[in-house]
């Protein structure tokens, strides 16, 4: 039977709700609006992305959808591109978490609304989780609020909010960090399950992601053993039975995606890795503002000379966080009396940041020294990470561990504000941490759908197209509305078969072996460009249906 509450157990119960839970949530959603402003007035009918990367995160939101609701057929494979072969999305930066909320965001919002509300969903949620954590650790309410402040409105993740969406799902990593380390301090079958369902969900949000809170795992169990001077702690009967039960939930959810990734990376190896030469962290890169800062103009003259693009670059800690760092560095020793795991986030901040540096070290943009670095032994010991190529998003995690330790660092401010220092300190702090965060516009997105995309949409043959014209990102938008499989397609990680027949095909496009093309692989349609545009220089298209040797053009549609 259900407990009935009394008039005053339901009020004090709903107090702490909305305490915990509520006015958090609310608190972060309403500084995600100022920030951004005038983003949200644009809900109903821009994408909040570019048209770039941010397009091919709206295609997985609506391949996802149509693979489970439609087709009924494992989402991590498609013949939708690549067609008639197909290709695996393993390698994909598919982040099926967002498509499957996605899946019932679209039973009543439209495609650019469910969008949007996964990008709103992540930054709440991130700055949320890592409240959770931040208040456990310090027991301190408005240090955990300013924590989760810190985390997701930090520079890293709105320069991913651009365009990465895997990666703006940073909410799980403060979640998973929380019920490992309640699992650590008390194994049980709960913090077992809740530690391996959270890894998981990391897991469908981002690999990155995933490695970077394995290793944070693996070193807070030696933190703990450290901390404790009990280096078998682990080796208990208590820990063995829970740790069997993590293991084998761990193998049944995260483990089927990995191992099956390592298999097909084995068999048909994944091309279209990074350079980690070229996405590595500058030494620099943390202490000045990058080029997603709201006055990014005033440090251009440093950020503008980082290898990447400042999609990557842009990692700047903010100079509120490392004042407060300092601060709570001297304190430490007052600070560890009710936070005994500070030292394990020094160590984060520290070990991330070494491998984030990657296989060189950049300063200023320049490189000063190539050599061997840690980044070059984590590969060693897991060859895997070749496929990522980004040390510099392991910077993920020092923000985190910045964001918890300025949390410790506020809770004894906190706690002395009778002096006058610690209240001048404190003001100043919130004052520059405003500034930190105050980041570029986001980037809106509306696109008009060309006359070929609607003339598509009226097909129901079943063979496929091949856009020689649009860029990338956009054919995989345009495939969302006339929904015929494509010939070609843009994926993050290609299997070497199917990167060979996308050659292959290209070969005889160029030759203009365009029945062969149709006879080998039942391509229908095929957008080229008209080769004469006229005076204008304006880019025509023309739209070939190359099954009965008519071509169907209708009108000079012109691609912006």
């Amino acid at each position: 039977m259900m407990k009935k509450y009394s008039e005053k157990e339901s009020t004090i119960l709903f107090g702490k709700i909305f305490k915990i839970w509520i006015f958090p949530i609310l608190l972060y959603l309403l500084f995600f609006i100022i920030l951004t402003f005038p983003l949200i007035l644009n809900f109903h009918t821009h994408f909040f992305t570019d048209t770039g990367d941010g397009l091919q995160n709206v295609w997985n939101i609506w391949w996802i959808n149509k693979a489970v609701t439609e087709l009924h057929q494992n989402p991590w494979y498609t013949a939708y591109l690549h067609y008639p072969q197909g290709t695996s999305l393993l390698g994909q930066t598919l982040n099926p978490f967002n498509g499957f909320m996605g899946i019932l965001l679209l039973k009543f919002l439209s495609l650019i609304e469910t969008h949007n509300i996964i990008i709103i969903f992540s930054f709440v949620m991130g700055g949320f989780t890592t409240f959770i954590l931040a208040h456990s650790l310090t027991r301190s309410y408005w240090s955990g609020l300013i924590a989760g402040y810190i985390f997701t409105f930090s520079q890293f993740h709105f320069m991913h909010a651009e365009g990465h969406m895997q990666l703006v799902s940073l909410e799980w990593i403060p979640l998973f960090i929380f019920c490992w380390y309640n699992f650590i301090k008390s194994p049980g079958i709960p913090g077992a399950f809740a530690s391996a369902l959270v890894l998981f969900a990391v897991l469908l949000c981002d690999h990155y992601y995933f490695l970077f809170c394995i290793l944070s795992g693996i070193i807070m169990v030696i933190w703990y053993a450290v901390n404790t001077k009990n280096y078998m702690f682990f080796l208990t009967r208590k820990y063995l039975e829970n740790l069997f039960f993590f293991t084998i939930l761990c193998i049944l959810t995260s483990g089927v995606l990995v191992y099956n990734l390592l298999q097909i990376n084995r068999t048909d190896p994944l091309i279209g890795a990074h350079d980690p030469f070229t996405f590595s962290l500058d030494l620099l890169a943390p202490f000045i503002p990058g080029g997603h800062w709201r006055f990014a103009q005033l440090t251009e003259v440093y950020w503008s000379k980082l290898p990447g693009n400042i999609h990557e670059s842009s990692v700047y800690i903010g100079l509120s966080a490392i004042i407060l760092i300092i601060y709570t560095w001297f304190n430490r020793k007052k600070i560890k009396e009710n936070i005994p795991s500070l030292n394990y986030w020094y160590f984060i901040i520290f070990f991330f940041s070494i491998l984030a540096l990657g296989p060189a070290l950049n300063v200023a943009g320049n490189c000063v020294y190539r050599g061997i670095m840690p980044y070059d032994f984590i590969q060693a010991l897991f060859p895997p990470m070749k496929l990522s190529g980004c040390p510099v998003r392991m910077m993920v995690m020092v923000i985190l561990g910045v964001s918890i330790i300025c949390a410790s660092g506020i809770s004894l401010l906190l706690k002395n504000m009778n002096k006058k220092i610690n209240i001048f300190l404190f003001s100043t702090f919130l004052i520059m941490l405003i500034v930190d965060t105050l980041p570029k516009p986001l980037p809106l997105t509306r696109i008009e759908t060309p006359e070929y995309v609607k003339a598509l949409s009226h097909r129901d043959d079943n063979g496929a197209l091949i856009d020689t014209v649009t860029p990338s990102p956009l054919t995989l938008y345009f495939q969302t509305i006339h929904e015929i499989p494509l010939g070609t397609g843009y994926i993050s990680r290609y299997p070497t078969s199917v990167y060979n027949e996308h050659l292959k095909k290209i070969k005889m496009i160029e030759k203009e072996e365009y029945f062969k093309l149709f006879d080998t692989y039942n391509i229908h349609y095929l957008l080229i460009p008209v080769k004469d545009s006229g005076e204008s220089g304006d880019k025509k298209v023309r739209l070939l249906n190359i099954t009965n040797k008519k071509a169907y053009n209708p009108g000079a549609q012109e691609i912006q």
